[in-house]
C-alpha cells in the first residue's frame, strides 16, 4: 500500500485511479482533489514538513 501524502489515506497502487510522477517517483492518491493539491505544491508534501497531512475535505469521506 502507498500513502496519499495529502490526506494520509492508504491507497492500493494496483487499483489507484489517480497518480502522478514527481522527481522520478510515482505518488498515488485516493481522489482527484488530493492529486491536484499535491501537484500544486509537491515539495510541501514530499519534504514531510506539511502540517496539513490530515483530511482536509478533499475527497474520501470517512477517514
Amino acid at each position: 500500500m502507498a500513502k496519499d501524502l495529502v490526506c494520509n489515506m492508504d491507497v492500493d497502487e494496483k487499483t489507484a485511479k489517480w497518480k502522478t510522477t514527481y522527481q522520478g517517483k510515482t505518488y498515488y492518491f485516493c481522489a482527484p482533489g488530493c492529486k491536484a493539491e499535491f501537484e500544486e505544491n509537491p515539495e510541501k508534501y514530499v519534504s514531510g514538513n506539511s502540517s496539513e497531512h490530515s483530511h482536509h475535505g478533499c475527497c474520501c469521506g470517512g477517514h
